[in-house]
Order: C-alpha cells, then structure tokens, then sequence
C-alpha cells in the first residue's frame, strides 16, 4: 500500500511542473494586464525624450511658471502651446492618458544660459495619499559671468494615472561658476606635470 502512494505522488510530480510553467508563462506574457496587488511598485516615473530642455523666449515676453498635472491630450497642447507659441517643442513619443498622467513644469523668464529645472523625485505618502513632486532648480552664482539671453526652463515626465493629490516642491540650488570649475581642473593638472 505504501508503495502504491509513493507511486502516485511522483506521477503528480511532472503534472504539478507542468502546470507551474502554464502559470508562469501566462504572468509574463500578461504581466501588464494583470496586476497583482503584491507586484504593484507604486508611482512609476517614465522620462519623456528631450526632457528637460530650455526654450528661447522673445525679449520682453514674460511667461508664469507653470505646475501642471496634464490628464489629456487637449490638455497637454495648451501646454506646450503655451510654454512654446512657435510650436517647435513636440513630443516624440505617445502618452496614453488612460495608464498615465503627464506631470508639465517650467519657470518664469531667466536670463543666465546656465538656469535649469529637474524633475528629480516622487515621493509617496501613502497615509494621506497624495505624491510630492520634487523639482530641482540651479542658477549660477550671482558672481559668475555667463551667457545671458531669455528663456524658460521645461521638463516633462509621465506617471502613472492615480486619484492621490498631487503637491510640487522646488529646491533651488547655486551651481559654481564655469571658471572656478576650470581654475581646479588647471591646478589639479599642474602638479602632475611638475612631477613628471
């Protein structure tokens, strides 16, 4: 009798392995349709191609920083109609607003080449269910000379759709200036040379 249970279970063997491999080719090949609340990573953040950028503006035209969270395609022309009048600033690539959401900012009017704005992070809060966007901002050093001619600053990434609130945080930060950077480079060269 032993022998006939010992028997069973090892012609269930294969059968069971089989059926795993059915199971788990059927997740993969569904993966995106299927989504399992264990699998689920939260906000997923897609770079939209040629973001960030910056946009020439006429002089004397000035422009609001915007914060926009863009939930359709009518939407997301305003958008860069707005930021770009020309409309030379397309997107390369298709966002499908059922799945995600577009997250649009630009800054006011700066002067100095080297201004910029980032996307850098979204954080979770997933107790009182909202998303901060933290935006990274740089200017140069007021005491650095550089280029200056007006324009704004852009940058687009797509999430997720979600139903959470979502909040904006700008950080700016001072970069050092092109020169100092170079006056470094040239000392740190200079005593290699001499030791040569």
């Amino acid at each position: 009798m032993t022998d006939k249970k010992q028997f069973i279970y090892i012609s269930l063997l294969p059968l069971v392995i089989i059926v795993l491999l059915i199971f788990g080719a059927g997740y993969f090949l569904l993966a995106d349709e299927i989504k399992l609340p264990k699998f689920n990573k939260g906000t997923q953040i897609r770079r939209l191609e040629n973001f960030p950028t910056i946009i020439y503006t006429e002089e004397g035209k000035q422009y609001e920083k915007q914060r926009r969270v863009i939930k359709s395609e009518e939407e997301l022309n305003d958008f860069l109609n707005y930021i770009d009048p020309a409309g030379l600033v397309t997107l390369k690539e298709t966002v499908d607003f059922n799945k995600e959401y577009v997250i649009g900012v630009a800054t006011e009017v700066e002067d100095p080449e080297t201004h910029a704005i980032k996307i850098k992070k979204v954080y979770e809060d997933k107790d009182k269910k909202s998303l901060l966007i933290a935006l990274h901002e740089t200017f140069p050093r007021e005491n650095c000379t550089v280029e200056v001619s007006p324009h704004i600053a852009v940058d687009m990434v797509a999430i997720n759709k979600t139903d959470w609130s979502i909040d904006f945080e700008r950080v700016k930060e001072e970069e050092p200036c092109e020169e100092e950077n170079d006056e470094a480079t040239d000392e740190q060269s200079t005593p290699s040379e001499d030791s040569n």
